[in-house]
């Protein structure tokens, strides 16, 4: 519900934290700088930040970030620096690049300031303009203005922020701290635009690109990981029981969950405030199976 004090129902309308649903977002900005000739794939993170050149990262691809295989530890507190991108460059592998998959917020963090390198534009303005603007997204943004806040689920009450109850304003601290604006964390959307997404990627990812973001680009044996999104294999995409290995996704820390399946050409979206209800997150997880399993089961 958007508002437990005012007792409102949520809608198709109503606006969610959509948490790192928005790394889907980077990974196909970065499909689409593939399109436009500025990057490949293969290129090191050295080759488009000359500063990385003595960096744990410097030899970390675009493909291993995108894919949670840099190495890179999950996360880290860059609220507390005042540089986010000198941070990450020195902060230490964890494990080789390439050999194993584990999900990492900072791999996104980096993968913006890459975007917004070799595009010149802000993150922000890459999402407007060759997302949203596109596909008419009219509602989708980071840092809603206040005029929507009446739409806007309340996210959480979050006591590093004197408690106060987020609404309109970014959940995770990490994009907090780089002003609400990051490839990590930091969109908001309805379920009617996330929808619409999704069901948009084939008119703005070209016919031989698409199959990046929908098939996984690493070894079956360390993941299931696309440019930007989780795919069949992969335990963190509560799929349920009864999706087909073609389906790919993600989900959202606050409560957020987004699946395509395409054998059913089904495009699945729950939207909830979970985290504004402190509970167990394996209830969460409970939930989003439940979901899938209930809509694919309607469809056999």
């Amino acid at each position: 519900q958007p508002d437990s004090f005012e007792k409102r129902s949520a809608s198709l309308d109503t606006l969610f934290d959509l948490a790192s649903i928005t790394k889907t977002f980077t990974g196909v900005l970065l499909l689409l700088a593939t399109e436009d000739g500025l990057i490949h794939l293969g290129l090191k993170v050295q080759d488009l930040l000359p500063e990385a050149k003595t960096s744990p990262v410097a030899n970390v691809t675009l493909t291993q970030l995108a894919t949670h295989t840099s190495g890179l530890p999950p996360w880290k507190p860059l609220y507390r620096t005042s540089d986010p991108l000198q941070d990450i460059l020195q902060t230490p592998l964890e494990a080789e690049p390439g050999v194993r998959y584990a999900y990492s917020d900072l791999g996104y963090v980096l993968l913006t300031k890459i975007l917004e390198r070799v595009t010149g534009l802000s993150f922000d303005a890459l999402v407007k303009t060759q997302i949203l603007d596109p596909l008419n997204l009219t509602e989708t943004c980071f840092n809603p203005v206040s005029s929507l806040h009446f739409r806007i689920a309340a996210t959480a009450n979050c006591p590093i922020r004197d408690g106060k109850t987020l609404i309109g304003e970014v959940h995770d601290a990490n994009a907090h701290s780089m002003k609400g604006i990051s490839g990590h964390a930091g969109l908001f959307s309805t379920a009617g635009e996330v929808t619409r997404y999704a069901e948009g990627l084939s008119t703005i990812l070209r016919r031989l690109t698409l199959p990046k973001a929908t098939q996984s680009q690493i070894p079956e044996s360390i993941g299931g990981h696309s440019i930007g999104w989780f795919t069949a294999t992969n335990s963190m995409l509560p799929s349920g029981d009864f999706f087909s290995n073609q389906c790919f996704g993600h989900t959202g820390f606050t409560g957020t969950m987004l699946i395509i399946e395409p054998k059913y050409e089904l495009t699945l979206v729950l939207m909830t405030n979970r985290v504004y209800y402190p509970t167990d997150a394996t209830r969460a997880l409970r939930l989003r199976r439940y979901f899938s399993n209930l809509i694919a089961s309607a469809l056999r």
